[in-house]
């Protein structure tokens, strides 16, 4: 999967990942039994579109990562969003890794995401949220939005396959 549209239920607005951001997060699905989880943090430009372009992410480095769980560090987090603020790209999010086919937010996963989302709410509606799992993409990657009251799934609008120049209905495609 080349980009990828996703969009709450309901919403007037979505969020498309670009290449280099599905590329990345494709890229660290734990595909190997021993691989540890990843993280990283996902950002855009213009907050007021009516399409959010994810079109970047980063990883963070673990302070600690095994199978199931990985651990960062706040302060590099923050430190990250600054110097890439300072660009012109606003942090929306974060992403990380499950070593499950169809990933599901944890109890962990779920208050880091209101976290982030309770700490952002001068800035933001809401804050992306995205898990790779090991199928895959786009049957690996999941997208919620947590708006500091709900963690909202998003759901798969249109795909760009690696071997296609048109977006296709995720319907059609399952």
């Amino acid at each position: 999967m080349k980009e990828a549209l996703f969009q709450i239920s309901g919403a007037t607005w979505s969020m498309h990942l670009t290449k280099d951001v599905v590329e990345l997060l494709g890229s660290h699905a734990q595909l190997d039994s021993r691989a540890p989880e990843s993280v990283g943090q996902l950002y855009a430009r213009d907050l007021t579109a009516s399409v959010i372009v994810i079109e970047r992410a980063t990883k963070l480095r673990a302070k600690s990562a095994s199978r199931v769980k990985v651990k960062f560090d706040p302060k590099e987090a923050y430190a990250e969003r600054k110097v890439l603020f300072e660009s012109g790209l606003h942090c929306v999010g974060l992403w990380h890794t499950h070593p499950e086919p169809t990933p599901s937010p944890s109890s962990d996963d779920r208050r880091l995401a209101r976290d982030y989302a309770l700490s952002a709410k001068s800035y933001v509606t809401g804050i992306m949220f995205a898990i790779v799992g090991n199928r895959p993409l786009p049957d690996g990657l999941r997208v919620w939005v947590d708006d500091g009251s709900n963690l909202l799934p998003a759901n798969l609008i249109h795909a760009k396959p690696n071997h296609s120049n048109v977006l296709t209905d995720s319907a059609a495609t399952r």
